[in-house]
């Protein structure tokens, strides 16, 4: 016998799908009904409005995230240039496959440069252990030449998230499948290792 997911779930889950189908702000509560297979009262038993349960949304995907990147760089089983790669590729592709939801986490910082959003929060929060991680993986590099370039890596991977096309490059380092986001993750793990 399988387990029902709870209605609440679903409706996260909905604005999720939602999001990615029409973008964070064109999402309608009727949408979300609609993707969830239930209806407005059901939302608003749940979440006292559509901003709540889309904050809540955001705040789940971005915390499911944070974990995620947690998990890679800190698994001490593997080499920590393969942590770094993976990492590096679970952003990348996150963004390719889900190109509405990094859009929706990252608006408030790009657009309106607040940086106390749950997305920027929880893109630092990542940026931060992964930060202390290499610290104590290179005790003897300057601190503060290790975060400077993590940082452009990681402001690099962000644009390329949010606007892969912006730059003419060569087929194979466009943001366009997997392959390609493995691709980008071995190079700017090698940018990365070779700036420090």
């Amino acid at each position: 016998m399988t387990e029902k997911t709870p209605p609440r779930q679903l409706i996260i889950e909905a604005v999720v799908t939602c999001i990615e189908k029409y973008g964070i702000d064109k999402v309608t509560t009727r949408k979300i009904a609609e993707e969830a297979g239930t209806n407005i009262a059901s939302i608003n038993y749940y979440f006292r409005s559509k901003d709540d349960l889309i904050a809540e949304a955001l705040s789940t995907t971005i915390n499911h995230m944070t974990e995620d990147i947690f998990a890679t760089i800190d698994d001490r089983g593997k080499p920590f240039e393969t942590a770094v790669k993976e990492a590096f590729f679970y952003l990348i592709d996150g963004g390719l496959r889900f190109p509405g939801i990094t859009t929706a986490h990252l608006y408030s910082a790009v657009v309106e440069k607040r940086y106390d959003s749950p997305g920027a929060m929880g893109i630092n929060k990542a940026f931060d252990h992964f930060v202390t991680r290499t610290i104590q993986e290179y005790p003897k590099k300057d601190p503060d030449q290790l975060r400077f370039v993590l940082s452009q890596i990681f402001y690099s991977i962000l644009l390329t998230m949010l606007a892969p096309d912006l730059f003419l490059v060569a087929e194979k380092y466009r943001l366009t499948n997997s392959e390609n986001s493995m691709t980008l993750a071995e190079q700017y793990t090698r940018l990365f290792f070779a700036a420090i």
